[in-house]
Parts: structure tokens; C-alpha cells; sequence
């Protein structure tokens, strides 16, 4: 069973856990093939310093636009809806969680699935980028890797002076503009963690794409129940 969790969970493969390093490089090397097959013939990026002004453009985005708590949370998730289809390339990120099961499902389940994943997505980070109004942000270094027209762009937030955190952005290219493509929390993938969940999910479900859709719009549905439900009572 699918739940939410801020914090990524660790992978394991054959019952070991995989090394934090290992998951960054696996990551960078599927997710930049993803990206090539998505978009062969787009420009490639040259300049780390535009990569990493596009990761300062999302946060100020964020912060005008997510952390106004006067504003109802669903104008809030529309509001985080489009700076994701702004920022994220969430439809290369998709197929890429997918894996092997996206070549095998039909187009309207990939339609489907690609649906509620939006809307998955939307609904797991609104409330933590909406966190960052008091929320130092900055970005520490960009890393030019060997595939061509993709950055490491490493940011440090710190919520707190006491509290610091090293995030990394993987942020490549698609029609001529920039997208992210990963966030490595505290060394974990976000796309590796899906795709090892969604994997599992699928496997249950007798290798179709269908029951991890089915899963994933329970899981929807069980979140705004808890969100109606929490405006209720305040």
C-alpha cells in the first residue's frame, strides 16, 4: 500500500542497501537517458550559471506564490500545479518511474497514469515548498555532467540556524527550457524512490499499470478527504 512520507525512504536491492553515492549516479545516468529519448532533437544547455538561476527563479516563485496561508490550500495547490508543469519535467520524470512498464502499458493507461501522478506530485510537495517563506535558500554549486546539457545544481536550506540541508537538483533540458528532472533529498533519489515503489505496486498487480492508477487515485482521494475534513474543523 502506497502512503505519503516526506522523508524519501531508503532503497534496498536484494536486501542491502544500496550506497547513497550509487543512487545519485544511477539516477543521473536512467533519468539522462530518459531526457534524450523524450526530447532528441531540443537544445542543450551550456551554462551552469542559467541552471542555477533557474533553481533561484523556482524559489522565488515558490515563496510569492505557496506561502500566502490566508489563501485557501486548493488556490495554493493550483498555484503549486502550474509552477510544477513550470519547473518540473514531470512527464519524463513519469516515464522514468515507470521504467519498463511504460513501453508495455496501452496509451490511454498512460494517459491515466500520468494524470494522477500530477496529481500525486502536487499534492506530496505543496505543503512542504509551502514551508519555505522563512526558509534560507541557496545554491552552493553546479556540476556540468558528462551527459551533455544536464547540472547538478546543489542547493543548502535551512529552515532553521540550527537546521541545514544539502539538496540536489539533477535539472537538464526540454524545448529549449530548463526542467528538473530529480531531487536527491539527503543523498535519495525522489525518482529512484518511485520508481522502486511503483515497481512493487505494479508487481502486485499482476505487472499492470492499472492497479498502481487505482492505488494512486485512493490515494488522492484519501488526501483531500483528511484535507476537507482538517478545513472543517478549523
Amino acid at each position: 500500500m502506497l502512503r505519503y512520507s516526506r522523508a524519501l525512504p531508503v532503497i534496498r536491492v536484494e536486501g542491502k542497501v544500496m550506497p547513497r553515492q550509487v543512487l545519485q549516479r544511477l539516477a543521473v545516468a536512467l533519468l539522462g537517458a530518459a531526457l534524450l529519448t523524450a526530447s532528441p532533437d531540443g537544445s542543450r544547455a551550456d551554462d551552469a550559471g542559467a541552471a542555477a538561476a533557474f533553481l533561484v527563479s523556482m524559489k522565488d516563485q515558490v515563496i510569492e506564490q505557496l506561502t500566502d496561508e490566508s489563501l485557501p490550500v486548493t488556490k495554493r495547490e493550483q498555484n503549486f500545479r502550474d509552477l510544477f508543469r513550470t519547473y518540473f519535467d514531470f512527464q519524463a520524470i513519469g516515464r522514468f518511474v515507470l521504467g519498463r512498464y511504460w513501453r508495455k502499458a496501452q496509451p490511454e493507461v498512460r494517459k491515466d497514469f500520468l494524470f494522477v501522478f500530477e496529481e500525486i506530485m502536487v499534492q506530496r510537495f505543496v505543503s512542504t515548498f509551502a514551508g519555505y517563506a522563512d526558509t534560507k535558500f541557496e545554491v552552493v554549486s553546479v556540476h556540468a555532467l558528462k551527459r551533455e546539457g544536464l547540472f547538478k545544481v546543489t542547493s543548502k536550506i535551512a529552515p532553521t540556524e540550527d537546521e541545514i540541508y544539502l539538496v540536489g537538483w539533477l535539472v537538464g533540458q526540454r524545448n529549449g527550457q530548463f526542467r528538473i528532472l530529480d531531487v536527491v533529498a539527503e543523498g535519495v533519489s525522489m525518482a529512484l524512490t518511485l520508481r522502486s515503489e511503483y515497481a512493487s505496486v505494479i508487481k502486485h498487480s499482476d505487472g499492470r499499470v492499472k492497479g498502481l492508477v487505482a492505488q494512486l487515485r485512493e490515494l488522492i482521494k484519501d488526501s483531500s478527504d483528511t484535507q476537507a475534513t482538517n478545513d472543517a474543523t478549523n
